[in-house]
């Protein structure tokens, strides 16, 4: 379905500079602003990550852009990842469809994790990941991290974890944070790789330049554990907090307990209990059984 030649094919593509977004009216522009990707052409600069999208306000946005004008192909990609983003895997299923059938690389891209993972209904890894190739022919990072995966579990494809390490590389090298989170854990766990606790936790911190919430909470742990380095306490809490930022919901649980023991900051019940509050209200049951705890103990 698809070869090791897809890698220096993205390559080609990723080098070749990126193409302008077409003609936009004010309400596509809004919505491209609230869902639209950093690795859409066009949009390097004003995208955003997937934790970043408010999806109630992306979702209102990109409804009323539709039909607004010539883009609409372009705003079912962007209304998918809304969705996405909101965890309505079902609509962002419909929409992702709708876009991937116009060949726009997001809808493939979003449409080949939901058909690889079955979250939206329908599990059809096989065509996963053609859509998934698809996006990455097409020069989608992201969609290299997806392919990944599926060669890591052997999801529709032939379980290649040495092939899955080179499209990582590809995407983290491409600026592309999580997959360099990915590829630290694989480093972590020596698979595809040889194990070294060292490069998992450079990979990490190139997850964190890169700006991926996923890497930095991470990299938080294994400050709090000394795993690739000492134990540092105090960066850890500072390591959550940069997670949190970035819309990491289980750095709140474990920066309140850092609060909670006064490791690497000052013990503050008080804060540790607002943070599990925000982590509760998004539906962390760990943090709404510790809160139960510190309530019952102060």
């Amino acid at each position: 379905m698809f070869t090791r030649t897809l890698a220096s094919l993205a390559i080609a593509l990723a080098l070749a500079g990126s193409s302008h977004a077409g003609e936009f009216n004010t309400a596509e522009t809004a919505c491209a602003l609230e869902a639209a990707s950093p690795f859409e052409p066009g949009f390097e600069t004003t995208g955003k990550a997937v934790e970043m999208i408010d999806p109630h306000r992306a979702i209102e946005t990109c409804w009323a852009a539709l039909g607004t004008g010539d883009n609409d192909y372009r705003l079912n990609a962007w209304m998918a990842r809304a969705y996405y983003a909101a965890g309505a895997f079902e609509d962002a299923f419909y929409y992702a469809n709708r876009a991937a059938a116009e060949g726009i690389p997001l809808g493939q891209y979003i449409a080949g994790i939901l058909y690889s993972n079955g979250e939206a209904g329908p599990l059809q890894p096989e065509y996963g990941a053609q859509l998934l190739a698809k996006s990455g022919e097409a020069g989608f990072i992201p969609a290299l991290q997806g392919l990944a995966i599926s060669l890591l579990n052997g999801t529709g494809v032939a379980q290649d974890p040495a092939l899955a390490v080179e499209f990582l590389q590809l995407a983290a090298d491409s600026g592309f944070g999580p997959a360099a989170t990915t590829l630290g854990k694989l480093y972590f766990d020596g698979i595809g790789v040889d194990q070294s606790d060292m490069e998992s936790a450079r990979l990490l911190r190139l997850a964190v330049h890169l700006g991926d919430a996923s890497g930095a909470h991470e990299l938080a742990l294994y400050a709090e554990t000394g795993i690739g380095g000492p134990v540092d306490k105090a960066k850890a809490a500072e390591l959550h907090e940069t997670a949190i930022a970035l819309g990491n919901r289980a750095s709140l649980t474990s920066l309140a307990m850092l609060y909670v023991r006064g490791e690497g900051v000052a013990q503050d019940l008080a804060k540790a209990g607002q943070l599990l509050e925000r982590a509760a209200d998004m539906g962390d049951e760990k943090a709404q059984q510790l809160l139960s705890l510190i309530v019952s103990s102060s």
